[in-house]
């Protein structure tokens, strides 16, 4: 119980903090965009993407690595290793960190000019380069701490973070507006580097702070004799097949960019509406299918210390209780979700957007939050066992698969932007399948079909209720803001209470989550 119970609290720790920073990344941008304008918001996207591409490509498989190792050392009781590896791991991502921003500052004249086509990007570049340095050493802390299965310095971090970066961001696009749109667009790309160094001073004062408590408690550091290079090869091996595979989906995403615009005017539609319709897809509908995934990747980072403490200590009981346990966290999340997207979709993106044909892509797209929730959960299974070369092959079969049935789907009329969307959740549903055939193979875990299949009864019944009491409410002329507002209300709580009588959610679940 105290194992779940732990488990339980640091999912809900990162997906509060999860949602803290998307808020905060969502609202900003509204007074930058007032400010600085299309082209200006234009020239700091571009300049980001090249910035978290290379960040994804080097620091992403870091924290896994690293809390797999941790936890697989403290269960082990050798403390001093996962020390050893704490401090190896923090030299080599300064080294590497120092050494990519080195590159991406000498080539940002070249991608500036000759990839961008956009010379005004030069700046925006230069100033976000250091970020990748302060990044690069919070992935460490980070994963040190998940590995202790501590996920509060995460959530913190992430969250001191992103207030830093958006007050950094508005206030020196507006320091700097008055010499130029490429400067003001410098200084809103160089909140990332502000960001960053606030999160890692909050990192460096948790770690003070947790080795005050542990040397207080006269912890006899053990060690096992493995030296710093033979640690340092261990992360590696670990880090780098999630590295690649956290960058195949920013890759397929700007394949998407060409692809689905061009196959849209292939059959007909003209660049102007190719690239409205590729706007409902990617900036509306596809960011809606992104907010569930808060609360997913939340469960799945929690998931992969927790699958390697349980491994290492050979409890294959608690193996399979954790596992089921994410995926049934994860999948009460993603059921309703998805549902309640399809069944509202034209409804929500007019309460939103005021874009109800953005609901078109978005209908057929809902259903990708649960096959990212299953690929996402999976995934983290596999790395927990060590195993994430597994998870990145299966990643970039979905990213092939995703390109292929995009092309091939969005260019049938009859489908057109709808084919895109298809694409991505027929792509994440074999991927998910592939991850969750070799989980079991490898662990041998029973998954839970029958209370997977209730929650999902319950998700039927909850939107058939969304359905009609929107109609109902519709019918006795209340505008469709307020019904759709109240539809998603009543769905909710028919919903949970649909979960307290099934008893996949109960009273001392919800003390639990609001203790934690």
């Amino acid at each position: 119980m105290n194992q779940k119970k732990s488990f339980l609290q640091g999912a809900v720790i990162l997906s509060v903090a999860g949602v803290l920073s998307k808020i905060l990344g969502a609202l900003y941008r509204i007074p930058l965009a007032r400010l600085i304008g299309a082209e200006g918001m234009g020239l700091y996207q571009m300049a980001y993407p090249i910035y978290t591409t290379i960040l994804a490509l080097a620091t992403s498989g870091v924290p896994v690595a690293i809390s797999v190792l941790v936890s697989r050392k403290e269960t082990q009781g050798l403390s001093g290793d996962s020390r050893k590896l704490f401090r190896v791991s923090l030299v080599v991502l300064l080294v590497a960190g120092i050494v990519l921003t080195l590159l991406v500052m000498q080539s940002a004249h070249f991608i500036a000019n000759s990839i961008l086509k956009q010379p005004l990007a030069y700046y925006p570049i230069l100033a976000v380069a250091p970020a990748i340095i302060f990044a690069g050493l919070m992935s460490v802390f980070r994963g040190y701490f998940q590995g202790h299965q501590s996920m509060m310095p995460t959530a913190v971090s992430q969250v001191i973070e992103q207030l830093f970066r958006v007050a950094a961001v508005l206030i020196l696009a507006v320091i700097l507006f008055p010499r130029g749109l490429e400067y003001a667009a410098a200084g809103a790309t160089f909140g990332a580097v502000i960001g960053g160094i606030a999160g890692l001073i909050i990192l460096t004062g948790y770690y003070f702070r947790f080795r005050k408590s542990a040397g207080g408690m006269g912890q006899e550091l053990l060690y096992s004799g493995a030296s710093s290079a033979e640690l340092a090869r261990d992360m590696i091996r670990l880090a780098v097949p999630v590295s690649f595979g956290a960058v195949v989906l920013p890759l397929v995403q700007m394949l998407d960019a060409i692809i689905v615009p061009g196959r849209l005017m292939a059959i007909g539609y003209s660049t102007a509406e190719a690239t409205a319709l590729y706007g409902q897809l990617s900036g509306m509908a596809a960011v809606l299918i992104s907010l569930p995934t808060i609360f997913t990747i939340s469960i799945s980072t929690s998931l992969v210390p927790a699958v390697s403490e349980s491994l290492t200590r050979g409890e294959k009981d608690a193996l399979n209780e954790r596992l089921n346990y994410a995926f049934r966290a994860g999948m009460i999340i993603a059921l309703p979700c998805a549902a309640g997207l399809y069944i509202l979709a034209t409804q929500i993106s007019d309460l939103l957007y005021a874009a109800p044909e953005a609901g078109i892509p978005l209908e057929p797209l809902a259903f990708s939050c649960i096959a990212l929730a299953a690929f996402q959960l999976s995934s983290a299974g596999l790395q927990g066992m060590g195993r994430p070369e597994i998870a990145m092959r299966n990643l970039l079969i979905t990213g092939i698969l995703k390109v292929i049935f995009n092309f091939t789907l969005t260019g049938m009329p009859a489908l057109n932007v709808r084919g895109a969307a298809i694409g991505t959740v027929l792509a994440f549903l074999i991927g998910s399948s592939l991850n969750i055939f070799y989980l079991q193979k490898i662990t041998g875990i029973s998954y839970e079909i029958g209370r997977l299949a209730k929650i999902a009864l319950v998700t039927i019944i909850m939107a058939l209720a969304v359905k009609y009491s929107y109609q109902f409410v519709v019918g006795m002329d209340i505008r469709s803001h307020l019904a759709t507002v109240i539809a998603i209300m009543l769905g909710v709580g028919v919903y949970g209470l649909l979960l307290f009588i099934i008893r996949e959610l109960d009273l001392n679940m919800v003390k639990r989550l609001l203790k934690s």
